[in-house]
């Protein structure tokens, strides 16, 4: 059986960046592309960010492509106070010098991505879903052409943005409202597990010692992590890498299917993905979502799929 083609489709901070090196050294997926999204930090770092990452560690033959740079509908908002102003906290890649842009923008490099691969591409969405949205508008039958689409994004309960919406989907609660009532197969992972399992020292200790360029670099950005938890802010949460677990690794997840839409025009609920956990609105399941995670497994997952590198 062949690899499985995916696309990420990402808005690179901290741990996005994580996320991404965990797929390219995956055995079980190929990456056909990267698209980049305003999101974490504003579109010029985020894109840059892609292209960089994939000349430091030579995935050259990876396209990466440029998306939108601001919501359909939403908020110009960034999250640079965690991610740092670029988006790597405190690190600068090298600025690629050979890898360039593909000349197609991200909604007609992954619709023809998943023309090519015959209803068998997987999207794997880990920052505002708008590039996904607008893919769809401008090409319908997009919904018959993705297997599958693992999102970081939402939660059951609460936010992180405010009392009721996370940030991914806050930024275009429009999109996210598009592609979730898309009829596209999903699965949601959301702050109800991205938060309850966070890397630890020894993680990082372990990732570096493989010696590669992409466990230095991952061992770079979880050190960063630790000294923003110690001055108060966001703890080492892998929030994107835990989306790409639930479809390499599904046994260190619990999901339940349900129904679930987002609230893009409320004036307090903004950006609120409604889960309907107790079945009140009639309508059928439309996604798996992630209710729990096994901490140690999924740390330790991730520990290892980084140390792939080292061949």
């Amino acid at each position: 059986m062949g690899r499985r083609p995916f696309i990420i489709d990402c808005d690179t901070g901290t741990d996005d960046a994580i996320a991404i090196m965990a797929a390219l050294y995956c055995d079980q997926v190929e990456i056909k592309a990267i698209t980049s999204v305003n999101g974490n930090v504003a579109h010029k770092y985020t894109s840059q960010n892609n292209l960089d990452l994939l000349e430091y560690l030579g995935f050259d033959d990876i396209p990466v492509a440029k998306g939108a740079d601001r919501p359909m509908l939403g908020n110009f908002f960034h999250a640079d106070g965690t991610h740092g102003s670029t988006g790597l906290g405190s690190i600068t890649l090298p600025k690629a010098r050979k890898k360039t842009f593909d000349d197609q923008i991200a909604s007609e490099l992954i619709y023809r991505i998943a023309k090519e691969e015959k209803g068998e591409l997987e999207l794997l969405v880990i920052g505002p879903m708008t590039n996904i949205a607008i893919c769809l508008l401008e090409h319908p039958d997009l919904k018959d052409l993705v297997k599958h689409i693992w999102f970081m994004g939402g939660a059951v309960i609460g936010g992180n943005v405010t009392t009721t919406a996370e940030f991914n989907i806050w930024v275009d609660p429009l999109a996210a409202h598009i592609v979730t009532q898309s009829g596209i197969p999903q699965t949601m992972v959301g702050l109800d597990v991205t938060t309850a399992a966070a890397m630890k020292e020894e993680h990082s200790a372990r990732i570096r010692a493989c010696g590669t360029k992409a466990g230095t670099l991952c061992a770079d950005l979880l050190d960063y992590m630790f000294i923003r938890r110690d001055q108060g802010g966001e703890d080492a949460l892998m929030h994107d890498a835990m989306a790409f677990a639930a479809a390499v690794y599904p046994e260190c997840l619990e999901c339940k299917d349900y129904y679930v839409d987002v609230e893009y025009t409320g004036e307090y609920t903004k950006g609120h993905t409604a889960v309907d956990r107790r079945g009140k609105l009639g309508r059928p399941a439309n996604m798996s979502v992630a209710l729990k995670v096994d901490e140690d497994r999924f740390c330790s997952w991730l520990m290892d799929a980084v140390r792939k590198s080292a061949g």
